[in-house]
């Protein structure tokens, strides 16, 4: 179990360039009707410590041999200051799909002993995310500014790049041991999934204010989240490599949510990651 503090909500939102004031200890109180009363953890930060908490092997089959990995999770409760942090991973299944192999896992974290996050994690041969890739070349994202709209403003871009540092830095915002996955006298540089994906959450804010989006009077939270990974060009990502982050126009739900699909380029015609947010307002919050 793990308390969490500022230091580690400040490690995650230094280390990806997250500004949503939800996190920060000195301006939470901006946010227009703020219900948390206080800073509150990450999103990506909890999903860190549920990837870090994972067994790295089922009985059954390596993980490490599928392809693709996803987390499939809700989020149930925030979690702030003081709150006492448990991992649990279920006993995972492995099934035989038409599309190949297939291992999933419920998760669940844990807040003060009640459930914050529930999900799956699944392992597999194939993606759980397919939706239309964007008709774009790599070398267009590469020669397309910075902060831009662009394919008739059906997307925007964001371009980050991936640092050993920050990595380390929200890995230990998770409580993970970071020699785990990275370590310079073992020459090891192994990137946790969820630090490229943590980057979406910097890229949607730069976005609301490219769009005139008031994140202090109308701010929204994750509900959900679907992501997708690519552990093969995962393993091949390095310090200093770009990463290009599309993220489509957002879809307005019949509840009236936001739903958001994400891409992120790095060295291949084919996204390294692709992710599905779905955003409530924090107005429509019970």
């Amino acid at each position: 179990m793990y308390t969490l503090s500022q230091v580690h909500i400040d490690m995650a939102r230094n280390s990806t360039d997250d500004f949503n004031l939800f996190h920060d200890q000195f301006r939470w109180s901006w946010v227009r009707n703020n219900p948390f009363k206080g800073p509150i953890s990450l999103a990506f930060q909890l999903g860190c410590v549920i990837e870090t908490h994972l067994p790295q092997n089922s009985p059954h089959i390596t993980v490490d041999m599928l392809r693709f990995s996803s987390f499939e999770l809700n989020f149930v409760h925030i979690i702030k200051l003081g709150d006492v942090l448990e991992a649990e991973v279920k006993k995972g299944r492995l099934i035989h799909t038409p599309d190949g192999k297939q291992y999933s896992s419920r998760v669940c974290l844990r807040v003060n002993n009640k459930p914050a996050i529930v999900g799956f994690k699944r392992d597999g041969e194939f993606p759980t995310l397919t939706p239309e890739f964007p008709e774009l070349l790599l070398s267009e994202l590469h020669e397309s500014p910075d902060r831009s709209f662009i394919a008739d403003g059906e997307y925007f871009l964001k371009r980050k790049w991936m640092i050993v540092g920050n990595a380390k830095n929200f890995l230990l915002s998770a409580f993970a041991d970071q020699t785990n996955y990275i370590d310079e006298f073992a020459n090891k540089v192994t990137f946790p999934q969820m630090y490229p994906l943590s980057l979406i959450s910097s890229a949607l804010l730069e976005r609301a204010q490219a769009a005139k989006y008031d994140l202090i009077k109308h701010p929204m939270v994750y509900t959900s989240q679907h992501l997708s990974v690519d552990k093969a060009q995962l393993k091949e990502l390095r310090s200093n490599d770009a990463l290009h982050i599309l993220i489509k126009r957002p879809v307005s739900l019949e509840n009236g949510n936001e739903r958001i699909i994400c891409f992120g380029y790095v060295n291949q015609q084919t996204p390294m990651f692709i992710a599905q947010v779905d955003l409530v307002p924090v107005s429509k919050l019970p």
